[in-house]
């Protein structure tokens, strides 16, 4: 498929994505299936508080696991959408784990950052079920999903006493400092925090945090890609390691998708994700 048409059915794909439709669920439907098995489970006592495990096909002990947050400005989403991304990850070998959380405005923003938290707690207590590597676990996400996966990675203090780290994080359009918040929907959420600063991935990194990609399309709009190369700047002031990939010709929803096969081949988003999680060696103590 040549490029340009592969731009036209991006920009389709986006107008249906934004104007509230479920394409999402379509291109799960038809997504390769990289995986023999899936599970749900509770990691908490609310109705969204469920994730789903999938399990590469083949799988072998001490697989790497991946656990994904979908974005949906903090307001919307629901993990039945994002199979696609699972069937991508598991077809490389890694286990995948697609939670749920709740959303505003049932709960307000320090409530969905820890229920993103809860459900890293229960993988690393329960994955070696699955055959995954506790030692081995990569919080990824997209755009509101990417700024929960960063506080994982960054705010330690989110996770109990006890549970080890993040082996790395994978952001794709995030939002990692992104104050004075511009959209009404947004300041909404975050309405209750009495310092903003407070809500800002940007403001948490420190010394010896776990490693990041950080992918971003040149031509997002939604979240503009200086949320990135702002973070990528505060970690190298730590002399911490981090990856940063921007690429052309590619918005919002289209980094999203280009990780399905139908679109895979517009980004290198998939292989640069993978590349980056098999190189990666998890830092003493994490």
């Amino acid at each position: 498929m040549s490029r340009s048409i592969y731009k036209i059915l991006l920009l389709l794909y986006s107008a249906l994505i934004l104007s509230a439709c479920s394409p999402l669920q379509l291109l799960s439907a038809i997504a390769d299936d990289g995986h023999q098995s899936s599970v749900n489970q509770a990691y908490g006592p609310e109705r969204r508080q469920e994730l789903t495990v999938y399990v590469p096909r083949n799988v072998e002990g001490n697989a790497d696991v991946v656990i994904f947050y979908y974005g949906g400005r903090w307001q919307s989403g629901d993990k039945k959408q994002y199979a696609f991304v699972a069937d991508a990850l598991t077809a490389k070998g890694f286990i995948v784990v697609l939670p749920d959380y709740r959303l505003y405005p049932s709960v307000g923003w320090r409530d969905f950052i820890q229920d993103g938290a809860s459900a890293y707690q229960w993988v690393y207590r329960n994955i070696a079920r699955y055959h995954g590597n506790p030692k081995r676990i990569f919080v990824m996400g997209h755009s509101s999903g990417a700024h929960i996966a960063a506080m994982i990675n960054v705010k330690e203090s989110l996770l109990k006493q006890g549970i080890k780290r993040p082996c790395g994080f994978v952001g794709l359009a995030g939002p990692y400092d992104f104050l004075p918040i511009a959209d009404a929907d947004v300041q909404q959420v975050f309405s209750s925090a009495t310092d903003l600063r407070n809500t800002q991935p940007i403001n948490y990194v420190s010394k010896g945090d776990p490693v990041m990609l950080l992918l971003h399309g040149k031509d997002d709009t939604t979240v503009k890609p200086g949320n990135a190369t702002r973070l990528a700047e505060r970690v190298k002031q730590f002399g911490d390691h981090v990856d940063l990939k921007l690429y052309d010709d590619l918005g919002h929803i289209g980094l999203l998708i280009s990780l399905s096969s139908t679109f895979r081949g517009y980004s290198p988003a998939l292989e640069d994700s993978v590349t980056f999680m098999r190189k990666v060696e998890c830092l003493a103590g994490l």
